[in-house]
C-alpha cells in the first residue's frame, strides 16, 4: 500500500488541536490543572500552534509514577500539552494505519475493545467445544522492550510526511533507544503497529485461522497440539526479528479448562471474570463505591456468568446505591431470571 504524504496540514492547525484537547478532556475535566488551563484555551492552543508551525515545540517532563494492578508498572503520564499533540498528529494517520491491521487485532482501536475480542474468542471456541488446545502467547516486558530502530523502519513504511516523522519520533524517542512509556495514548497506538507484522506472519504465512491478539496477548486455536507446537517454533523467531521475546507464561492448553484472556476465563458455553478481578472489585467497593464506578464493574460483568457476584457484592458493599444498581439492571435490558435473583438476594440480607 501507499505511503501517507501530507499530513502536518492536517494536525498542524487550531481545529485539529482543539479537537485533540476535547479527546483529552475526557475525565479530566475536574482537575484544578485542567480547569486552569482550560480557563485560557485559545492562548494556550495558539502557544502550541506557533511551535508547531516553526517546528521548535519541545516534548516535556512526564509525570512517573507507579502502580501495582497485578504487578508493579511504572506510568509515565505525559504533560496536558504533549497529551493534545499526540492526539492531534495520532488522528491524522491512524485511521489509515489501523485499516492495515488484520481484523483479529485488538486493543487501543475504535469497537476493538477487551469486550470484542472476548466474544470473538467465544465465537471461535463453539468450533471446539471441549475438543482442542489453545496457544497462549505473551510477550516479555513488551512496552519496555520495543526497539525504535525497528518501531521507526514500520512507520516510515506507513508515512512519508517527514514533519510528521520528526515530531512523532519526538514524542517517543529516548537516550536508550528501547521500550516506550506506559501512559501515553502514543505508546499504545504504536505498540499495535510493532506487532501488526506478527499478526500478518501468523496470517498469512502459516495459515492460522482462529487467532486473536489483544496488544502483546496472543490466543491460538487448534485441534492439533503438535501444530500449535510447531506454530509456536516458528512464530518464536520471528518475534526475535523484532528484537522481542517470549515470556515464561507462553504455554498451550487445553480448552475444557478454559482460556484466560482480557480478564476473563472463557469457555464455548460460559465466561467468567477472573478470581483476581472479582477479589479486587469486592475490595475496591468496600472502601470507595461511586456510580461511575459501580457502572464500570457492572459493564464488565454483563455478559458473563459472574454478573449474580457482582450484582451482589456491590449491593452488600453500597447498600447506598441500590437504586442506581437497579436503574441500571433495567436499562442494560439484564433478564427478568436474573433480576429476580438478585432481588432476592437483597432481600435476605
Amino acid at each position: 500500500m501507499k505511503r501517507i504524504g501530507n499530513l502536518k496540514q492536517k494536525w498542524c492547525n487550531y481545529e485539529a488541536l482543539l479537537q485533540a484537547f476535547n479527546e483529552v478532556k475526557t475525565h479530566k475535566s475536574t482537575h484544578e490543572n485542567f480547569l486552569r488551563y482550560e480557563g485560557n484555551l485559545v492562548v494556550n492552543l495558539e502557544n502550541i500552534l506557533k511551535q508547531l508551525e516553526t517546528e521548535t515545540y519541545q516534548v516535556k517532563e512526564t509525570r512517573a509514577f507507579y502502580v501495582y494492578d497485578p504487578k508493579l508498572r511504572l506510568i509515565e503520564a505525559p504533560h496536558l500539552e504533549d497529551r493534545i499533540v499526540q492526539h492531534a498528529v495520532l488522528n491524522s494517520f491512524r485511521k489509515e494505519m489501523e485499516s492495515r491491521f488484520i481484523h483479529q487485532t485488538f486493543g487501543c482501536i475504535k469497537n476493538r475493545g477487551t469486550h470484542r475480542a472476548s466474544d470473538l474468542l467465544k465465537k471461535y471456541l463453539i468450533t471446539y467445544k471441549d475438543d482442542g488446545y489453545y496457544l497462549k502467547i505473551d510477550i516479555r516486558k513488551f512496552f519496555y522492550s520495543i526497539n525504535h530502530e525497528i518501531l521507526k523502519k514500520q512507520i516510515n513504511g506507513i508515512i512519508k510526511c517527514k514533519p510528521t516523522l520528526d515530531l512523532l519520533y519526538k514524542l517517543f524517542d529516548n537516550e536508550a533507544k528501547i521500550g516506550l512509556p506506559l501512559g501515553s495514548v502514543t505508546s499504545q497506538v504504536l505498540a499495535n503497529l510493532n506487532l501488526s507484522s506478527l499478526d500478518h506472519y501468523a496470517k498469512r504465512e502459516l495459515g492460522v485461522r482462529h487467532y486473536i491478539r489483544y496488544m502483546d496477548d496472543i490466543i491460538i486455536l487448534h485441534k492439533d497440539k503438535n501444530i500449535l507446537r510447531k506454530w509456536l517454533a516458528k512464530l518464536r523467531i520471528f518475534i526475535s526479528t523484532l528484537s522481542l521475546k517470549f515470556n515464561d507464561k507462553t504455554k498451550i492448553g487445553k480448552v475444557e479448562n478454559g482460556i484466560d484472556f482480557v480478564g476473563y476465563k472463557t469457555w464455548y458455553n460460559r465466561r467468567v471474570i477472573r478470581k483476581r478481578s472479582l477479589y479486587k472489585i469486592k475490595r475496591t467497593l468496600k472502601k470507595d463505591a461511586n456510580e461511575p464506578r459501580i457502572a464500570s464493574y457492572l459493564a464488565h460483568a454483563k455478559r458473563t456468568n459472574s454478573i449474580n457476584y457482582v450484582v451482589q457484592k456491590t449491593l452488600e458493599s453500597a447498600p447506598s446505591h441500590e437504586d442506581f444498581v437497579n436503574r441500571w439492571i433495567f436499562k442494560n435490558k439484564i433478564k427478568e431470571r436474573l433480576y429476580d435473583e438478585i432481588l432476592s438476594i437483597n432481600a435476605s440480607d
